[in-house]
């Protein structure tokens, strides 16, 4: 699940990459981070340990613009490979928007490749997230050493999903940032999806607000020094408007007594009739004030969520160091 600044108008995906260990995840990461440019990354964060480094830093992709409005951004994670970081390579799978599995092209290197997929697949399950679903990307790295797999049997042996695979040999940056790209194209495309996907059935509806008549007649004034919303065109609110919002906060019974709501206007046949040309009905109102109701609830919720993202962030990292220099101890 992405993280969202609404301060900074971020939306902030989490990519891991994983493989076993010494496949070149972490050249990864260095080559993409000494290729963008300095304005797109954030500092080059690297947590060591013995034997295995997990390194991380943010990437702002300039050309895959917005998502409701939010500019979007990466995160990029490696994990360490070792079988003895288990721990921690499911710690840091939490949250992830998307992977990419590089795998170690030399032939001596299939078993490792195949347990690490494995692995994969049991730590994303204990994270909640469907290897079958996540967006993927696999990279075979190495490609310039002898004695390789061939590409064909890498994707017998481990594409299974028919992702997309790319050729790397991250020690010199070749395939790195089409990986990266390809990677990020698929993260984006998702979260967008979701973003645009429908609610659910019973979901409240936000209207869009409708403009009222410029022709509006003033109103009669209400109380000396009332404050909150006026009508439009800055007259202060009638009682008919006082009664209105009342009976949207479902208030109905205390609507001001003194002006009580006229009766709406009947034809000689009993049927209702219109408003009067340029005046705007109080049901603009109550439906205006219902919407804002929903926005409030629904802004409320969501900074209530980005609080415990950031909780749980805070959490998890506190938790890699600890774990990772436990190791290194």
């Amino acid at each position: 699940m992405p993280t969202y600044n609404y301060k900074a108008r971020e939306l902030i995906a989490k990519v891991v990459y994983y493989g076993p260990g010494r496949c070149g995840k972490t050249t990864n990461l260095q080559q993409i981070h000494a290729k963008m440019r300095p304005e797109t990354r954030s500092e080059l964060m690297s947590v060591a340990t013995e034997t295995d480094r997990t390194i991380y830093f943010d990437l702002l992709p300039l050309n895959l613009g917005t998502i409701s409005g939010m500019k979007f951004m990466v995160r990029l994670f490696t994990v360490p490979g070792q079988v003895y970081y288990s721990e921690t390579r499911k710690l840091v799978l939490r949250g992830a928007d998307g992977v990419v599995f590089v795998a170690d092209s030399q032939d001596h290197m299939a078993d490792e490749n195949r347990e690490s997929l494995q692995d994969l697949k049991v730590n994303l399950a204990a994270n909640g997230l469907d290897y079958s679903t996540i967006p993927f990307v696999l990279q075979y790295n190495k490609r310039d050493l002898p004695r390789l797999i061939p590409e064909a049997e890498l994707d017998s042996m481990l594409n299974e999903r028919g992702a997309r695979a790319l050729p790397a040999i991250a020690s010199n940056g070749q395939g790195v940032v089409e990986t990266l790209r390809a990677i990020t194209v698929e993260v984006f495309n998702s979260i967008k999806a979701g973003a645009a996907a429908p609610r659910p059935t019973g979901a409240p509806a936000v209207q869009k607000p409708r403009a009222p008549s410029t022709g509006m007649p003033a109103q009669s004034h209400g109380p000396a020094g009332q404050s909150g919303f006026n009508a439009p065109g800055g007259a202060p609110r009638s009682a008919a408007l006082e009664n209105a919002l009342a009976a949207a906060r479902g208030n109905t019974g205390r609507a001001v007594a003194q002006n009580p709501l006229p009766p709406a206007p009947r034809a000689a046949s009993g049927a209702r009739l219109p408003p009067p040309p340029g005046e705007v009905g109080i049901d603009f109102y109550i439906e205006e004030f219902k919407n804002l109701a929903v926005m409030q609830a629904q802004f409320a919720e969501r900074l209530a969520s980005t609080e415990r993202d950031v909780q749980r962030l805070s959490r998890e990292n506190q938790q890699i160091r600890e774990l990772l220099t436990r190791g290194g101890g």
